[in-house]
């Protein structure tokens, strides 16, 4: 999921005593790429002000944070719905960001017919390269051939933007186009600058069966702190598990699952190791 600036939403009560001092430990912790601490902080603050989740700017904040830091998309869901009917809804300026988290929120369950017309809603309202980023995904997951054309238009915009690069890869994969695909992802590689870019790039590795390459990547992901561990090490086991190294996939799984057991990729990473277990024995 590409990452808004949250500068739209922090400014907006940065100069608003007493939540300035704990909004800013907040964007000090996210600026860091601590996403859970920053998450925590941000939850504990609004528990301790309760008025906070009648402000759909800050819900939507948290169902973000909610993604970011742990993956957990019903209770994104549920803080999406806090955000539209809290008593101060999601303001005007901030309703395109509102679309294109919600949008993801939908292609994470699978409604990709809602993702892409959530999507749509966020381009039309500011067609910025992220805004673009979520409806070429959602384009691509519901089978719809636009999503090349729309991830070049991001490339168009920044022609630097590594993930519009990994999007145009998948699509390459789709048609065949393998050398695409690999040239692409390369060109990804050497234009990476975070352990999320480092966590897409290995997952078309990974969609070439170019298992290896995936794992190297995934780690050093990890060593950037990415967050949430538990798909990220359930993704490492798949890798391993498609090299036939199921006994170091099995350690990841069994990491995976001790992190996030409620994940639904973790789960499924599990019951194919369980699998394998039972098949070995």
């Amino acid at each position: 999921m590409a990452k808004f600036s949250l500068r739209r939403i922090i400014s907006r009560f940065t100069a608003k005593p007493p939540q300035a001092f704990s909004l800013a430990d907040f964007w000090a912790l996210y600026n860091e790429g601590a996403y859970q601490e920053a998450y925590a902080a941000m939850h504990d603050f609004m528990q301790k002000h309760a008025q906070s989740f009648n402000n759909g700017d800050l819900c939507l904040l948290l169902a973000h944070l909610e993604l970011i830091a742990n993956d957990d998309v019903r209770k994104a869901q549920e803080l999406l719905d806090k955000a539209r009917q809290a008593t101060h809804p999601v303001s005007s300026p901030l309703m395109d960001y509102y679309y294109n988290v919600h949008g993801y929120v939908m292609l994470r369950m699978g409604k990709y017919e809602e993702s892409v017309h959530d999507c749509k809603k966020s381009v039309a309202l500011d067609p910025s390269g992220p805004n673009l980023s979520m409806l070429a995904q959602a384009l691509s997951m519901n089978g719809d051939k636009r999503a090349m054309t729309v991830w070049k238009q991001v490339l168009e915009k920044d022609p630097n933007n590594c993930f519009a690069h990994i999007g145009i890869g998948f699509e390459a994969d789709k048609t065949g186009d393998r050398g695409k695909a690999l040239l692409m992802v390369k060109r990804a590689e050497k234009l990476a600058s975070s352990a999320n870019d480092l966590s897409e790039i290995a997952r078309l590795y990974y969609e070439l069966d170019e298992f290896q390459s995936a794992i190297n990547a995934y780690l050093e992901a990890d060593r950037l702190g990415h967050e949430p561990k538990g798909p990220l090490h359930a993704a490492i086991a798949a890798c391993y598990f498609g090299l036939g190294d199921n006994s170091t996939g099995r350690k990841y799984a069994e990491w995976a699952i001790e992190f996030n057991p409620e994940n639904d990729y973790v789960k499924e990473v599990w019951q194919y190791s369980e699998e394998l277990r039972r098949e070995k024995d």
